[in-house]
Parts: C-alpha cells; structure tokens; sequence
C-alpha cells in the first residue's frame, strides 16, 4: 500500500508554490523454505504471485523463467516438465560475476518485450546463482517500472545472503554491484536440494556468508561452525540436518539485520562485515576469486585491525581466523597491495556517504564499527596474514 499527502505550499517571494509530497511504501515478500520445488506435484512457483484469473490449478499460469547456464545443465529435464504449461518460456542464460553487467539486462529485458509479460500477473521467475538473480531482478525492476518476480536460489550463497534481500543490481567496469535498485520479490523460495550438484568451492563460497553472520551476531552460530567445520561442505551438499540448522539460523540473523534497515537509510550495516576491502580484490581476479573468498580475506583484515586495536581479545581473533582456515577460505591474497587498499578505503567512504563506518568484531557474536583506519594500519594486518605461523593463529607475543 502507498500512501501519500500533498500539501501545497505558497512562497511570498516570486509568487513560487510548491508541494510537500510525502509517501510510505510497505513491503512484504516471502523467504520461503521448501524442498522439491521443481517437483510436478508441487505448484509452489506458480502459484506465488500469481492472480486467480492467471492460476487455474491445471499449471496453465503463464511464466518467462530465466536459468542459469549451468543450472539448465543439472536440471534442463525437471525445468522443462515443471514449466510445460502453455504460453511458458525457458530462458537460458551465462550469468557469471564476470557478465553481470549492463548487457545481460538488456538481453534479459529483451526477453521479457517479446514474451509480453503482463504487468502485474505473470511474476518473472529467477532460477540460478547470485549474478543470475542480481541481474534479473535489475531487469524486474525497470521493465514497466517493476514487474513482480521469484527467486530460486540454487548455490548456497544466494541461499543465505544474495536471494533473500531486496537489492538488485550488476557491475559496471571494475565496480562491483555499481547500478542497481531496491527491488523486493514476491517471495524467494530456498531449496536446499539443489547443493547436491554444487561443487564444494562454492559451498565454502556461501559458508563464508555464514561465517560472516556469526562473527558479528551469533555466538551460539560459530560454534556450530567450529564444531562442524571439517565435513561442513559434505553436509551442506547431502542437506544433512545440521547443516539445515546453521543454514537457517544463518538466514535468520541475515534478515534479522536486513528487515528494519531494508533501504539502508542507516550505513551503519554489520552485514557490511567483509565488505569493505572485498569488493575491490574481487573484481580484480573475477575470473578465479569468487566472492565468498574475497569476503573471507576482508574479514580475516578487519579481524587483525580489531586485535591491534585490542577491540578484540587475541584468542577469539585466533579462532576466527584459525576457523576461516579450517573452512576452506583465504585468509590473504596477493591482489592485498597498497594501492588497491587505498582504493578500496576512498572508495568504501563514498559508498558509505562520507564515512568508512567499517564493520570489526569486538567479540564472538559481536561488531563495532571504524572510521579512522588508515593505510598504514590495513596493510601492517595484511603483511600480519602473510606470515607463516607455526604456533596458533595470530601469535600472542606479536601485540
């Protein structure tokens, strides 16, 4: 619902007038978790958004269902028999970091002219990675000014961060996620059965999402981390029940932060935790550096800067770091140099209107934020994550 007044105001000078115009948008959309979503037997995804006059319980919904390339590889059988409704199309589509840009909307809005998407009736459907969703939902947002869509988060990165927010957006050169939108969908609809042909770099991809969660919010989270850290991947991938726990309970503290922030009226954001450094350092080594990595050697940096700032007490830096490890994630690359550190702290002041507002944790489940790190002090933690150590993690006599 919008609602909105208009009060007409009369300047003296000039005979100017203007209006005070102000409004409210409520948004609500649905995360969704439910297994077998391309089942024949489940009509989940036609029904979500769809008007009765477009929904007659004989899968006659007409839908423009957009798939990743790879997806479509793994699951080109089930797709074609769930979406086999008349007037349905199967878009297949190489959404990658590295083509998530400007030119994958427009083919995709192209897609959605010839198929004459009704405005409001026929939710475009989204199946796919991060970029895939990033890209599409772009598209939603600006064809017709917005056109309802759904989400299926097939890798485990969009399941708990990338498919279960309201941001769109895609690269523009080297920047990451540089024009985009807040664009709510009709719901995103989380199936975990689709990590079993994941493969397990892109599991650690999205644990490191996980991770990041439950440095900054969830003590009783990382733990469960710590706990399950060596057959974590294999669990995620099998859907066992304890990875379905620390999935969720991952999800939750996500939307816990995201829900009373959505349009980020507040840059003071613990989900910015990794996401400092991180964007700079991906978009370098888009080809081989997926963004769960990046993020992990964000968080490893900003860890160290806590510790020397004894923000942080070394034995719970030691176990963040000593747990990102475990887990499969860099802690450090060679793309850390000062040059591309200065960059990403100019650059992280203007995304943050004028303030670093860096995310660093103080404890285990816990965040305060910084606005004077310099370049002196990021690249001393870089050189620290270079050193081999032999004892522990951080070594206790280096503070």
């Amino acid at each position: 619902m919008v609602q909105s007044t208009a009060q007409p105001t009369t300047q003296r000078s000039e005979d100017a007038q203007y209006w005070d115009v102000s409004a409210s948008l409520d948004v609500t959309y649905k995360v969704i978790c439910a297994n077998g979503v391309l089942l024949s037997s489940n009509p989940l995804l036609l029904q979500l958004g769809s008007s009765e006059k477009n929904w007659r319980g004989d899968r006659g919904g007409r839908r423009i269902v957009f798939v990743e390339n790879e997806v479509f590889r793994f699951y080109s059988g089930a797709i074609n028999r769930f979406f086999c409704g008349e007037g349905s199309q199967i878009v297949v589509l190489n959404a990658t970091e590295k083509s998530k840009n400007l030119q994958l909307v427009e083919r995709t809005v192209e897609q959605m002219v010839q198929f004459g998407v009704n405005r409001r009736s026929e939710p475009v459907i989204a199946i796919g990675g991060g970029c895939l969703m990033d890209a599409v939902g772009f598209a939603a947002s600006i064809y017709r000014r917005h056109v309802p869509y759904v989400r299926v988060p097939t890798t485990l990165l969009g399941i708990v961060d990338a498919g279960i927010g309201i941001k769109t957006g895609v690269n523009f050169g080297l920047h990451k996620n540089r024009i985009g939108s807040y664009c709510a969908p009709v719901a995103t609809v989380l199936d975990t059965t689709f990590l079993a042909t994941l493969p397990n770099r892109h599991i650690r991809n999205g644990l490191a999402e996980v991770l990041k969660m439950a440095i900054v919010s969830d003590a009783t989270l990382f733990q469960l981390l710590e706990s399950h850290a060596s057959d974590l991947v294999e669990a995620c991938a099998k859907s066992s029940p304890v990875s379905l726990k620390i999935i969720k309970r991952s999800i939750q503290r996500m939307l816990d932060a995201l829900e009373p922030n959505l349009w980020e009226h507040d840059l003071y954001r613990t989900v910015d935790f990794g996401h400092t450094f991180s964007p700079v350092i991906e978009m370098l080594k888009v080809d081989c550096l997926l963004h769960g990595e990046a993020v992990a050697i964000d968080m490893c940096i900003s860890t160290i800067i806590a510790a020397r700032r004894h923000l942080i007490d070394i034995a719970a830096a030691d176990r963040i770091i000593a747990l990102t490890k475990r887990m499969g994630l860099p802690v450090i690359n060679s793309d850390c140099t000062a040059a591309n550190m200065q960059t990403a702290l100019d650059d992280v002041v203007k995304h943050r209107d004028g303030l670093q507002r860096i995310p660093v944790p103080t404890a285990i489940g816990e965040a305060t934020f910084l606005n004077d790190v310099c370049l002196q002090e990021v690249m001393e933690a870089c050189e620290y994550l270079q050193r081999p150590f032999d004892e522990g993690v951080l070594g206790l006599s280096s503070f």
